[in-house]
């Protein structure tokens, strides 16, 4: 379904864009978390695309896109999704973010910088504290136990990459998710939020707790909470079926402004 797609250049980024679903359809942006790629979404899209245009990203240094100079920082994957999404006309777009695509998104929407017609984060932490565990389990996977772990994954990225070095990608991304600055997670800036939300947490998410979700929900106002028992953080891969009544109930329930 996301095998073909484009390079969209936007400054100093260069990110493949697939697209798939009803042309004429409500537009989503699809942003998959840290070292996957747009076909992370293919469970989910597969229940979308009859009714929906769907536009999965390849965040910098993922799938086919290169990573270019400099270091990863959620600011600069935001600043990349923005101009790409200027690029394509489409800074009103809803947008389903994932794990680190979550918190990309959640830093546009604070920012302002677009002003997406709605907005679902799944599995995003929204603050890290430096006593959070999962900084420890950041801080201590090396690259090694993740190519044992998610060898096919690894495989793929190597395989499509124009220039695949998995070991540069792994510590840039690594370095991301133990950021601290005002360039990692957007922190009490999500309160600045007026995109409608919905909140994805799958019950049994070994990254982000049930308390960062409820949190999340809380902080920005009229946000929604699906909070589901049994899923992992990769439920959408796992098990999509369980969020789409909820997801098309939210976005049935959002104005449909004129594309």
């Amino acid at each position: 379904m996301f095998d073909s797609g484009k390079i969209v250049t936007a400054g100093d980024a260069a990110l493949f864009v697939a697209e798939a679903g009803k042309a004429d359809g409500v537009p989503i942006i699809l942003l998959h978390g840290g070292l996957g790629c747009r076909n992370d979404f293919l469970p989910l899209a597969k229940h979308l695309a009859a009714e929906f245009r769907l536009l999965a990203i390849d965040s910098r240094g993922h799938g086919r896109s290169p990573l270019g100079k400099g270091p990863l920082s959620y600011h600069r994957l935001e600043q990349d999704t923005a101009g790409v999404l200027a690029e394509l006309g489409l800074a009103n777009a809803g947008i389903i973010g994932h794990s680190d695509g979550g918190i990309v998104a959640l830093r546009l929407a604070a920012s302002g910088i677009v002003q997406p017609r709605f907005l679902v984060t799944v599995g995003a932490h929204w603050h890290l504290s430096a006593d959070d565990p999962t900084r420890e389990t950041y801080q201590g996977i090396t690259v090694d136990e993740w190519r044992g772990m998610f060898a096919e994954q690894v495989e793929a990225y190597e395989a499509e990459n124009t220039e695949p070095n998995f070991g540069r990608l792994f510590d840039a991304t690594k370095s991301m998710w133990l950021g601290s600055d005002e360039h990692a997670y957007p922190g009490a800036s999500v309160r600045s939020i007026k995109t409608p939300l919905l909140v994805v947490h799958g019950d049994e998410d070994f990254l982000v707790s049930r308390a960062q979700a409820f949190e999340l929900a809380e902080q920005v106002e009229g946000a929604r909470l699906l909070n589901l028992p049994f899923a992992s953080h990769t439920l959408l891969e796992d098990s999509p079926e369980d969020v789409i009544p909820a997801l098309r109930s939210f976005i049935a329930s959002q104005s449909q402004p004129d594309q």
